[in-house]
């Protein structure tokens, strides 16, 4: 057996040991921000001082929406609780209980203190209500009272009460509160000078009175209603919550109809294929923090196998119609295949190393590497093609030693360029760029080796099936690519004077357009999670944040009070050191040892809004703006995205720009080159991103730093496809230079962007709006780079430059 044969027996054999890890590689994303989420952000040292000092533990919950009875849907739900570890399922009931424990525990004091105050009229009621009895059982003794009273002592039977009543009259000068004195009874009170002598008047009044509040009222100067003395513990109760309202916590915001919702706690760190499986087995819908990363995943997977499809079906369809040779295809999509597989098998190995496969990092691999292999693929093979109509005889090591260079210093560059993602104090972005530059490394493998092999083993003949001859390297497209450089050249300042305008327009697009973190961006719209949601803001429409105020709540007082008026005032309900759900106080309370310690002080903020939605960021980003301290699942995805966008902006994208620039201009001997090279592509990521803007209107988050993130290095490519072939190109007339190397490497260019834009366009299947952002403004920008950009603005630029092209080395 000849060697290159074994050779492509052993790229075979790798392609199938590597493909089990490939189609598996999903189950290995992650899809949470939680990995994350590092000490540097305010939101996780807010869990730390909640663990620390307020014995708080992180749990998420899964909010399950079933049709049935009662004890119908308790038993469906509990059916599936076993696909969940150590989750605990919370009854509507039982949370409701929950609520109003709470609400008693803070107003017990409060209720005693009222039941307090009432002692005193209560107990005069217990004895007025003995007296009146008595009374009724002994009338003639109170006719006597009322005798002696209104009589003043005179014309009455002597006894030791007359000798009493005449020293209290004389010390009151009244003769009807002598007579209460006296006896000691105020049902005297009820009678006049008019009416003491009718006995049956006397004796209806005593048997129908009631009005014990009028008798308590003469006694003490104060009123006490009667149902305060009749049924007291209704009473004070009524009173405290017309006062502070217990929290609007009610069963109608888990049930109307036949609907229920029922609640399952579940740990921080419950796995999201437990999760799924759970959401698949119950016969309800689920939402929540955990539901929306679990149909996340979920979703993905799915979209993953229908682009990965589109991918090879669009791509391989470009490909005949470029090339229209089979073994060329076969070639060129082996290549591409076994390039996604290394990949992925080098993101499998790093996870043993502790790295985490963002499913984003994931998402974009399989275009990236697809794309990348087969531009390197086609730079080669068009030059191999090119060679033999030259020299037949040393075609393929002229092209190996050529275009091979020029993928290898491109995959270099593009590697270069990514390594700013490590060097990021972000803990994402470096997970992102740890992704690409194994992707971009990977697509050099196959690219070069795979394909010399492959094109050393198939004769010409076979190679140029079913055509007589092998592509043609030549065709149309080079007229097209060389009238458009020679207009580029011949009105260069006016194509400068356009480029720049449209730069200028696409940043203004770019600066005013603001992004999204909503979760309807990572899950499709008609998915169960954003059901559920739709359905959870008009049942239990609320998401927790938790903010902490340091400092002595004393002294933090008016701070904290503030803090919870606002949240009351939003519809929002408020637990900490100055308010109980919608009631507040501007005066310390017990609930200050409740939610201050250790100098901190807590307010447990239940916001309108569900969780990850447009209003709960909103929300929690204005009480961050404030400059609290936030926490929470809200706070955590906020943390990550300002960090995140912030970072890259200032720090990995100009820092990408340096690397690329230094390289480029060690390897290319010129600083000009690599600024301008800089230049242009800035222009197509604007371009693109403010097209994205404009079609989609509100992007995710994500989308346009990942356009600017492949574009700054894939788009390398196709500039040093053109820089290497000028620098090739002999003669003194630098115009001319220009126009060959545009016009010989156009082909290539077109192809490769074609391809390149193809793979991307693939994202646009998937069912998730912020693939489809990214698919579209990737493979739009690399569209308008590669027929725009590189044809039209760069052969200008560089005709205005000319020698300086090559500053401060000759070409």
């Amino acid at each position: 057996m000849k060697p290159s044969v074994f050779i492509i027996a052993v790229w075979i054999l790798i392609a199938l040991l590597l493909a089990p890890i490939a189609f598996n590689i999903q189950s290995h994303f992650v899809y949470s921000d939680s990995p994350f989420l590092t000490t540097q952000y305010q939101s996780v040292k807010v869990e730390n001082i909640l663990k620390e000092y307020f014995n708080y533990t992180k749990e998420s919950e899964l909010f399950v929406i079933i049709n049935g009875s009662y004890n119908e849907s308790l038993e469906k739900i509990n059916a599936s609780l076993h696909y969940l570890y150590d989750a605990k399922l919370i009854t509507p009931y039982e949370y409701i209980s929950q609520v109003n424990s709470s609400y008693m525990s803070f107003v017990n004091p409060i209720i005693k203190e009222y039941e307090n105050n009432l002692s005193y009229a209560i107990e005069l009621y217990h004895n007025l209500t003995v007296e009146r009895e008595e009374l009724l059982s002994n009338l003639s003794w109170f006719y006597y009272q009322l005798n002696v009273t209104f009589k003043e002592g005179h014309n009455v039977t002597p006894s030791s009460y007359v000798n009493i009543y005449e020293e209290y009259l004389e010390e009151t000068h009244n003769p009807i509160l002598a007579g209460v004195k006296t006896f000691n009874d105020p049902f005297i009170l009820l009678f006049s000078i008019n009416n003491y002598t009718n006995e049956s008047l006397i004796k209806e009044t005593l048997c129908t009175f009631s009005n014990y509040s009028y008798l308590i009222y003469k006694l003490t100067g104060k009123y006490f209603p009667l149902c305060a003395l009749q049924n007291t513990t209704v009473y004070v109760l009524h009173e405290v919550e017309s006062k502070i309202p217990p929290p609007p916590i009610r069963l109608c915001n888990f049930h109307r109809g036949n609907t229920w919702i029922f609640i399952v706690r579940v740990p921080d760190n419950e796995s999201l294929t437990n999760v799924e499986e759970f959401m698949q087995n119950t016969p309800a819908i689920v939402t929540g923090h955990f539901a929306i990363y679990a149909q996340s995943a979920y979703y993905t997977q799915q979209d993953l196998k229908i682009i990965d499809l589109v991918t090879i079906i669009l791509v391989g369809s470009l490909l005949v119609i470029l090339l229209r040779a089979l073994f060329p295809i076969i070639f060129l999509i082996f290549s591409a295949v076994i390039g996604i597989e290394i990949a992925y098998s080098f993101l499998y190995l790093a996870t043993f190393a502790g790295y985490k496969i963002y499913y984003i990092s994931g998402l974009v691999i399989p275009p990236i590497v697809f794309g990348i292999t087969i531009d390197y693929s086609i730079l080669f093979m068009y030059r191999y093609f090119e060679e033999v109509k030259k020299n037949p005889n040393n075609a393929l090591r002229t092209a190996f030693r050529t275009a091979g260079k020029g993928a290898i210093f491109s995959g270099l560059s593009i590697a270069i360029g990514f390594s700013s993602f490590l060097l990021s104090p972000s803990p994402l972005l470096k997970n992102i760029g740890e992704a690409l530059i194994i992707a971009s490394l990977s697509a050099l493998i196959p690219a070069i080796l795979f394909n010399y092999t492959a094109l050393k083993i198939v004769s010409l003949r076979l190679l140029s099936f079913p055509r007589k001859e092998v592509p043609n390297p030549i065709d149309v497209r080079q007229k097209y690519l060389r009238d458009v450089s020679e207009f580029s050249i011949k009105h260069k300042f006016y194509v400068m004077g356009i480029m720049v305008i449209l730069a200028l327009a696409s940043f203004a697009v770019f600066f005013t357009h603001t992004t999204t973190v909503n979760f309807t961006e990572i899950v499709p719209s008609n998915s169960e999670t954003v059901i559920g949601e739709n359905i959870l803001s008009n049942y239990f429409n609320y998401s927790v944040d938790y903010i902490i105020i340091k400092g002595n709540p004393n002294l933090t007082y008016d701070k904290i009070y503030n803090l919870s008026k606002e949240i009351i005032d939003c519809r929002g309900l408020a637990y900490g050191p100055a308010s109980f759900g919608k009631f507040i106080t501007r005066n310390l309370t017990y609930l200050e040892n409740i939610y201050s310690s250790h100098n901190y002080s807590l307010i447990e903020a239940y916001i309108p809004f569900p969780v990850f939605s447009k209003g709960a960021i909103c929300f929690t980003q204005k009480l961050i703006n404030q400059g609290y301290m936030v926490g929470g699942s809200n706070a955590n995805r906020i943390d990550i995205v300002n960090n995140t966008v912030s970072t890259y902006y200032s720090f990995t994208l100009p820092l990408t720009i340096i690397l690329i620039t230094a390289y480029i201009a060690l390897v290319l001997r010129s600083i000009v080159v690599p600024i301008r090279l800089s230049l242009t592509l800035l222009v197509s990521s604007l371009v693109g991103v403010a097209v994205m803007f404009e079609v989609f209107k509100e992007v995710y988050w994500l989308s346009p730093l990942i356009v600017f993130a492949l574009l700054f290095s894939l788009g390398i490519d196709y500039d040093m496809f053109i820089i290497l072939r000028i620098k090739e190109e002999k003669g003194k007339d630098e115009d001319e230079r220009i126009i060959k190397g545009i016009t010989y490497t156009g082909l290539v260019v077109t192809a490769a962007g074609l391809i390149l834009a193809g793979a991307f366009f693939s994202l646009i299947s998937a069912d998730m709006r912020f693939l489809e952002e990214i698919g579209f403004s990737v493979g739009f920008s690399v569209i308008f780079d590669t027929f725009i950009v590189r044809p039209i603005f760069v052969p200008a630029i560089m005709s205005i430059l000319k020698k300086y092209n090559w500053w401060p080395f000759a070409s």
